[in-house]
């Protein structure tokens, strides 16, 4: 039987399952949508994120909203990733519909009729383990349309959310937002929120809004102390990246507009201090979007595609005409350290797969790496003006793309002539390469997913980054971390990021990178995105794994001279103060003697009840011991946690 060997390791194990595979895999992609039961569902915007932890890519989708007539309430769906039905493949997986309880639809009112959002994003705003959802709201030209704001949710870690009761969103004006992203951008801990709006009442221009989280879910306008007022365009999507390798994370500002003057796209500098400078004119950003070009942008999408260790952007340009001839058109924007280089001739062929190079109506890019040959590929959408297309570009070693979207069998699409607008790579599966979420610009289509089956006979690794979430380390979600992958003689550099483009869209915080033939990947570097910009280094790490690199953290001292007197029914217990702020403790109690066995405290945030008695003092109420005895232990409790049990 003709087959194919899928390898991943799975927290140690490896796991190798045989599977049918298609004559010679003539094809790169299998339409696996009703296959996983998302078969006949809508989707017009998509966001990705780990809703429940359970480490597989949930789905939230959106479909399409009527903002003229205000058909905007209870568009938003969400979709969990659970096993399949397939006996004894670990791959095999379903979604299955949790809106209904899961709190998305809530409103501030507190009543029924739901709530209007047109697109989300996702981290992790508390630092509590769990990715939390900003829920975007967009009026395109009806701004008197006021059936909801920008809000945030709260998640309890089990995909059910609750509206924030810090949040600042809902009780500021309707921004027209169409786009969002978190980072971090002064490296406190606490993950931050950036907005990109289109036009405001009158189709006058709006700036953008920058927002300082305080990581309990609150969060605060900085747009005037960060130097971002005056700034007023018509912004369609947002994007964040450390651009000039300076370890702050800087923004980016795509426009959507270009007969009035002030359509503009921007890019701001970081500068270090809170506060961002305007750049693009000195960076080129802006050279062929906004007034007067007659070409706007949906998004700009970072990745350092050519592997030399900086950020470079796709730019995914609406209204381009051309195919690589020098015409302005969707492409790579090349990071050169000072300027950012439009290079036109790097995406080509075009015209080999697209019946109409007068105009390109692009909507969206997603990078990723098909084969898993280090080197990275992307699929791009075009819709809502003349003509239907979705491409799948393919990067070849000279770091020039050109599609391949027959091959890869996905042009069932064009051939069905579907408006594609959002799409988004995602490791649905968890085998080991990077699957394509697809969504349509109407509410007629079914939104399609499409299995990756040629990925996985080539070398991988995913890492998944957690940070401290505690003052002076990174944010929990480690959203703005910087990661260098070397294997085979490549370096690859990732970041991880929380939305880029218009609405979003989330795609997974896992990165995923293929490593060719690399059987062991030579070095692993993380910076961390905190006030040291701190590094984390591994070295010879076996591939075809799915990795979490937790942000190290200093726990506190193991108390020592633990005694225990008896005093009446209670018994006493006393032990050395080794005088480190921020702790507190952890009593553990047991007729076990073995504390492997000891898994819920007795008492925790124990503090000292005596404090003009030497050491720390503690008493166990009514704890006069059975005739078996007690054993305690007890053990110091920090930011990072309890020091070790045993």
């Amino acid at each position: 039987m003709a087959g194919r060997v899928r390898r991943v390791g799975i927290l140690g194990v490896l796991a190798i399952v045989l599977l049918p595979a298609p004559a010679a895999l003539a094809t790169s992609f299998t339409n696996v949508t009703d296959q996983v039961g998302l078969g006949g569902k809508p989707g017009f915007r998509l966001s990705v994120a780990d809703i429940d932890g359970d480490g597989y890519p949930d789905i939230l989708l959106h479909r399409a909203q009527n903002e003229d007539t205000g058909d905007v309430l209870d568009k938003q769906f969400l979709f969990l990733n659970v096993p399949g039905s397939v006996p004894g493949d670990p791959f095999s997986r379903a979604y299955v519909d949790a809106t209904a309880g899961s709190g998305i639809r809530a409103n501030r009112q507190g009543t029924a009729t739901g709530r209007h959002q047109d697109g989300a994003v996702f981290a992790d705003v508390d630092n509590d383990g769990d990715l939390d959802m900003f829920s975007i709201v967009y009026v395109h030209r009806n701004y008197a349309l006021d059936k909801g704001r920008n809000d945030l949710l709260l998640n309890d870690g089990a995909g059910h959310f609750s509206l924030a009761p810090g949040s600042p969103f809902h009780l500021e004006p309707i921004w027209n937002t169409a786009g969002a992203v978190f980072l971090d951008f002064d490296n406190d801990g606490n993950v931050d929120l950036f907005l990109g709006n289109w036009y405001n009442a009158g189709d006058l221009p709006i700036e953008q809004k920058l927002y300082r989280g305080h990581g309990n879910g609150s969060f605060t306008n900085v747009t005037a102390s960060a130097g971002m007022t005056g700034a007023a365009s018509a912004i369609y999507g947002v994007a964040a990246a450390d651009w000039d390798g300076d370890g702050d994370t800087d923004l980016f500002a795509p426009c959507y507009g270009w007969t009035q003057l002030y359509a503009k796209s921007i890019q701001w500098r970081n500068n270090g201090n809170g506060t961002f400078s305007r750049v693009e004119d000195l960076t080129k950003y802006s050279q062929y979007t906004g007034f007067p070009s007659g070409k706007a942008s949906f998004g700009s999408m970072p990745r350092d595609y050519d592997n030399d260790g900086d950020v470079d952007l796709f730019e995914v340009m609406t209204h381009g005409v051309g195919d690589g001839d020098g015409s302005v058109h969707s492409t790579v924007l090349t990071n050169t350290g000072t300027v950012h280089s439009w290079d036109f001739g790097r995406v080509r062929n075009r015209g080999n797969e697209d019946p109409d190079l007068s105009h390109h109506g692009d909507h969206y890019a997603s990078w990723f790496d098909h084969d898993n040959d280090a080197l990275s590929d992307f699929a791009l959408t075009e819709s809502g003006y003349d003509n239907n297309r979705f491409y799948v570009f393919r990067q070849a070693a000279n770091h020039t793309f050109t599609p391949f979207t027959v091959e890869s069998g996905m042009n069932t699409i064009n051939e069905s002539n579907l408006p594609p607008h959002n799409v988004i790579a995602l490791d649905y599966d968890r085998d080991g390469d990077e699957d394509l979420l697809v969504g349509f610009a109407d509410d007629a289509h079914g939104i399609q997913l499409w299995r990756n089956d040629v990925g996985t006979l080539r070398r991988f690794i995913g890492l998944r980054l957690e940070g401290a979430g505690i003052p002076g380390k990174s944010n929990r979600s480690a959203i703005g971390a910087r990661v260098e992958v070397t294997a085979g003689g490549v370096t690859q550099t990732r970041e991880v990021d929380a939305g880029s483009g218009h609405m979003g869209p989330q795609a997974p915080l896992t990165l995923s990178f293929g490593l060719g033939t690399a059987t062991v990947v030579d070095r692993i570097r993380v910076r961390w995105p905190n006030a040291g910009r701190t590094i984390t280094e591994l070295v010879n790490v076996a591939a075809d794994q799915f990795l979490t690199i937790a942000e190290p953290c200093e726990r506190g001292p193991d108390p020592g001279n633990l005694r225990v007197t008896r005093a009446g029914l209670d018994l006493d217990l006393s032990w050395d103060d080794p005088a480190v702020a921020g702790l507190t403790w952890a009593v553990y109690r047991d007729a076990n003697p073995d504390p492997h066995a000891w898994v819920t405290p007795l008492a925790e945030r124990v503090s000292d009840q005596d404090p003009a008695a030497p050491g720390i003092q503690w008493r166990d109420a009514g704890a006069a011991p059975p005739p078996q005895g007690w054993f305690y232990l007890v053990v110091s409790v920090n930011a990072c946690g309890e020091s070790p049990l045993y």
